[in-house]
């Protein structure tokens, strides 16, 4: 299972990656859309957990790219700002969730998806 991580801060990539790689996943963090852009044309992924506000755009903005080419990739928006969670949604996310992330809930949101058991 490989996982694709976006988010402007480092610390998050480096949560999600720590939790992801202790269930078995390999897991890379990004930074910013242009990074994650290159990140899905050299490698595969089954999921992506993606930060709304980065410093080149918002993040939801990849969702149409990435379902055009992968459709089966599953796509968890992450979020401080809820009121991101109908954009995020209507351009593709299969899951939306709220920050702060905690272990039960990015289980859970792996659960939901069908990445996990």
């Amino acid at each position: 299972m490989r996982m694709l991580l976006v988010d402007d801060e480092p610390e998050i990539c480096l949560l999600l990656e720590a939790i992801l790689m202790r269930y078995g996943m390999d897991a890379t963090g990004v930074n910013s859309l242009a990074e994650a852009r290159k990140s899905l044309t050299v490698g595969d992924y089954d999921g992506v957990f993606i930060d709304v506000n980065l410093p080149d755009g918002k993040g939801y903005e990849l969702i149409p790219e990435l379902k055009a080419v992968k459709p089966k990739t599953r796509v968890i928006v992450i979020s401080a700002m809820d009121q991101e969670r109908a954009s995020a949604m209507s351009a593709g996310a299969d899951l939306f969730l709220p920050k702060p992330l905690d272990l039960r809930t990015i289980l859970g949101s792996l659960r939901h998806v069908g990445l996990v058991n």
